[in-house]
């Protein structure tokens, strides 16, 4: 009879921004963990890259969150100075529409509701602050001076590296093929090895269906494309902030983020970064995202070009990245259903990396204790199946 198999404390499918995050976590309890990918960290084939991202906490999306996104800049925080490393950019958040934005009224009233420092601004504000872009008559819009951009690779290898110099084992290239419930186990099959686990972390962003089919009548993952555009050369754009034009009339909105100081001379990163928030173009991660063309560039150039002439100089690089959504595009976070020592967050992409911090600490607390202080309650599945908000 063959020996048992050694028992992780935890195991980790997926090393991108949440289960990096987890990983560190983890480890930071004294766990012995496990991390898997079917890639490398931060691989261009998935959802966490593209060089930077936005954080910000006056919450459009839902109010619910904020107290998760504070918590989660700290943990940003914590991470670069316990790494050495630089990951947050506090160039401000600008979000503005017509009078009648959704976007910015959402978002001042998640201000006020956790007293958040914020400025509400009408047109003229706007013009005198932020003359890059033509706006509409009756324009207004909602800035946070204590936002800006996030460093998603250098995010997902400092936790990575915190992680692996406490102990854990991350191994790459590696397929998870089955989960099965042992006892107060779980087995996990993959195309290299079989583990044991006391608790599995199932952070797979585009792949967490396949892992978990309770999860594919909730999620749609589809191909977003971003471009790096330079300003004109006659054009200063030192002071521009992270920014997203609320479109409205359920058409995707138009956001963008400025060049990264810290990029280096073969970055993108170097130009400021424009795209479309949302997609719907289906994609089966195994298969990947064709890579961006002139049908993708042409009216994302154009809708640029509208708002702002004189940032739209020369295209420097495109790429595409996966967005794995949920029918109100809010996150599900929980316990699995079939596998009850099995946790995961999945949804989460299109506004999900500058809270992988926080859902990374939830989920392991899910998996060493069965419970979390963190209030991520409103993101249950349940939501879908009649449960309560």
């Amino acid at each position: 009879m063959p020996p048992p198999l050694p028992l992780w404390d935890v195991v980790v499918i997926g090393l991108g921004a949440v289960g990096a995050a987890a990983m560190r976590t983890a480890t930071e309890r004294g766990a012995r963990v496990l991390g898997l990918d079917l890639s490398t960290p931060a691989h261009d084939r998935a959802s966490s890259h593209g060089h930077c991202r936005i954080f910000r906490h006056a919450y459009f999306e839902h109010a619910d969150y904020v107290p998760l996104l504070r918590a989660s800049t700290k943990r940003f925080e914590s991470l670069e100075r316990e790494a050495n490393v630089s990951l947050l950019h506090r160039c401000g958040v600008l979000l503005f529409g017509d009078r009648d934005s959704t976007v910015v009224a959402r978002s001042l009233a998640a201000a006020q509701r956790h007293g958040l420092p914020v400025e509400a601004l009408d047109r003229a504000q706007l013009a005198a602050r932020f003359p890059w872009f033509q706006l509409q008559d009756g324009a207004v819009g909602v800035f946070e001076a204590d936002a800006g951009l996030v460093r998603p690779e250098a995010a997902i290898d400092a936790a990575l590296r915190l992680a692996t110099a406490r102990g854990a084992e991350v191994r790459t290239h590696t397929r998870v093929l089955a989960l099965r419930n042992e006892g107060d186990a779980v087995v996990i099959a993959t195309d290299r090895s079989t583990e044991r686990a006391r608790a599995v972390v199932v952070a797979a962003g585009a792949w967490a269906q396949k892992l978990l089919p309770e999860l594919a009548p909730l999620l749609r993952v589809t191909r977003q494309v971003q471009t790096w555009i330079e300003p004109r050369p006659t054009t200063d754009a030192r002071n521009l902030p992270c920014w997203l034009q609320d479109l409205g009339d359920g058409t995707p909105s138009l956001y963008g983020i400025p060049s990264d100081p810290l990029a280096g001379p073969t970055s993108p990163a170097r130009a400021p970064k424009v795209a479309f928030h949302g997609s719907e173009i289906v994609v089966d991660p195994d298969l990947g995202a064709a890579p961006p063309d002139e049908r993708d560039l042409a009216p994302l150039r154009a809708a640029y070009e509208r708002l702002a002439p004189s940032l739209c100089g020369r295209h420097e690089a495109a790429a595409t990245c996966l967005y794995t959504m949920t029918k109100d595009q809010d996150f599900v976070v929980s316990t699995s259903r079939e596998h009850p020592r099995v946790h995961f967050a999945a949804g989460l992409s299109g506004h999900g990396f500058k809270l992988s911090p926080v859902l990374g600490d939830a989920l392991v607390d899910l998996a060493l204790s069965g419970k979390t202080e963190l209030p991520i309650g409103f993101l249950s599945p349940a939501r879908f199946h009649g449960g309560a908000r």
